[in-house]
């Protein structure tokens, strides 16, 4: 059982930020002594769980957690990933999520997760609402190309846009990993969004969560928004999403929320 667990720690320290395992520094990290290192990840690169990398200077990951990682993933949908990502966001804040995907210019709620805030502001599951007006819709518009993104804008937006302003929304999404709205429906609520990708299937899912604004301080919303990219950078990370793999979670900056006026 010690040799299974000391495996299993050798493993736990591959990450995209360390994809190499060399005898040294495992030895130092997980504590066991030089030559019981070395027979355990030759001993795990025999089994496929790991490789030697080339020019034999540490192991890398090998084809057999390749295939633990697809198996993985064929039992878990992206949609059952977000909405595990939106329940632990709704735990932790209180207020409620949605799980929304993009249909030509609307969005769809798929999901509705009830918080514990007592004021509890639910729209229905399978409401259709304008895409670009919405903060998921165009976390979700963010995928597509300007121009696609422009007329679907401009399809049944409750305003007017010129391209510039169409633009410069969508940008600020690029830029942040993260929409943000106020409501006009509903006077005082505003939402934060994210959206991730499967580029094995070509399916897009955005989550956000709607809060009252006096109840939620500049900290807090700060703290929602990152909490929100971490969920999404982490399925996008196990996806490979590029939105999401082609930046590292500490390179997103945090936005000045009043570069965004857009209503929804």
């Amino acid at each position: 059982m010690s040799s299974l667990e000391n495996a299993l720690k050798m493993m736990l320290l591959l990450s995209r930020d360390r994809p190499v395992l060399r005898v040294g520094e495992v030895c130092r990290e997980v504590g066991i002594p030089k030559s019981s290192v070395s027979r355990l990840l030759k001993t795990l690169s025999e089994y496929g769980m790991l490789e030697r990398e080339k020019g034999d200077a540490g192991y890398v990951a090998g084809p057999r957690a390749l295939l633990l990682a697809d198996l993985y993933s064929a039992q878990h949908s992206l949609k059952d990933l977000v909405d595990l990502s939106l329940e632990r966001v709704t735990a932790e804040f209180g207020f409620a999520g949605y799980t929304s995907v993009l249909t030509g210019s609307d969005i769809i709620i798929l999901t509705v997760k009830h918080g514990s805030y007592p004021l509890r502001l639910v729209r229905e599951i399978g409401q259709p609402m304008p895409g670009f007006n919405t903060s998921v819709g165009r976390a979700l518009m963010a995928y597509l190309d300007d121009d696609d993104i422009a007329r679907r804008a401009r399809q049944n937006a409750a305003q007017s846009y010129s391209d510039a302003e169409i633009r410069h929304h969508i940008e600020l999404v690029r830029t942040y990993g993260v929409a943000w709205t106020q409501s006009t429906i509903i006077p005082g609520i505003a939402a934060l969004a994210v959206a991730v990708r499967d580029p094995k299937s070509g399916e897009s899912l955005g989550f956000s969560i709607s809060y009252p604004t006096s109840a939620v301080d500049e900290d807090l919303r700060v703290r929602m928004l990152q909490r929100l990219r971490e969920e999404a950078h982490a399925i996008g990370q196990r996806l490979q999403d590029p939105f999401w793999t082609d930046r590292n979670l500490t390179d997103w900056p945090i936005p000045d929320f009043t570069l965004d006026e857009l209503v929804e």
